[in-house]
């Protein structure tokens, strides 16, 4: 077997998917959303993946590969020879450190022989490879591990990113937390310049927007999301000022015509927020 080792680095393995997909006729503003589409993605995971700034797994790699009929060896970047790795194969794997369990890629090579004690070996199980150190207990047909690459923002980077926009930094701050106890990834963002700014370097999945800001309300700010790269993103308004006249329901509610929002009344039901946030997601 070869001694070069191929790499998952992000950048390069996300150059040579929008090269894949520029070969096969995918223009550069459907890549994400066909990648989204291979692989079960929101949009904000595969456009990360696409500017190389979430790992990819081995599987994911395959499965794009293989979506365009191509070898999954056109999207490894390669490194020079390297003779810590000859023999063995890369696998995504599990690295099992005390309560710990980080995804990662592993290279694994031969049957650990008997009186060998290497530092980490991996071992199969329900078609998942586990790596560990040795520690007297026995695995069936464990392996020698050769090299481990960990990419520990990898569980964060795969949860969908979700913009919290309030003024009142308290709320903000308590919406973003309660969404990332269920599971998301969050974003407070305090005003409408600092969430225009945001919005100008990121991709959301979805977006929390309080309505009032002092004299402004929150449309120019939605408009906004429905020009980005995301359009289709839900948008959920959270307004406590309906009963107090400050907020108009009459703009209201041509925004939540015209730009498909949700409406709210603050303070917001949070568990009710996130099961319709999930529900427009597809994830429950």
């Amino acid at each position: 077997m070869s001694n070069v080792a191929h790499t998952t680095d992000p950048a390069t393995v996300a150059e040579r998917v929008r090269a894949l997909m520029s070969r096969h006729g995918i223009g550069k503003r459907q890549q994400t959303t066909e990648l989204c589409r291979i692989l079960e993605l929101s949009f904000s995971q595969g456009h990360r993946k696409l500017r190389g700034e979430s790992p990819w797994t081995l599987a994911q790699i395959t499965k794009v590969a293989a979506a365009f009929g191509e070898p999954a060896g056109h999207l490894f970047g390669t490194q020079l020879p390297d003779p810590y790795v000859a023999g063995a194969s890369a696998h995504d794997a599990r690295l099992c450190v005390n309560a710990a369990v980080l995804p990662c890629v592993a290279w694994i090579g031969a049957p650990v022989e008997p009186g060998c004690r290497p530092e980490f070996i991996a071992y199969e199980t329900q078609g998942q490879w586990r790596v560990v150190r040795p520690d007297g207990t026995h695995y069936q047909d464990a392996r020698e591990v050769l090299k481990i690459e960990i990419s520990p923002r990898r569980a964060e980077a795969d949860k969908p990113l979700i913009a919290v926009v309030d003024d009142d930094r308290a709320s903000a701050d308590n919406l973003r937390d309660y969404l990332e106890q269920n599971g998301y990834a969050a974003t407070a963002h305090y005003g409408l310049a600092a969430f225009e700014a945001a919005l100008a370097n990121q991709v959301f999945d979805a977006v929390v927007i309080d309505w009032l800001f002092g004299a402004q309300t929150a449309g120019d700010a939605i408009r906004l999301v429905r020009a980005s790269e995301n359009p289709d993103a839900p948008i959920f308004v959270l307004t406590g000022e309906l009963l107090t006249g400050k907020a108009s329901e009459s703009e209201i509610s041509e925004v939540v015509r015209h730009y498909d929002v949700a409406c709210y009344e603050k303070p917001a039901r949070m568990a009710i927020l996130v099961a319709d946030l999930s529900k427009r997601l597809n994830r429950g």
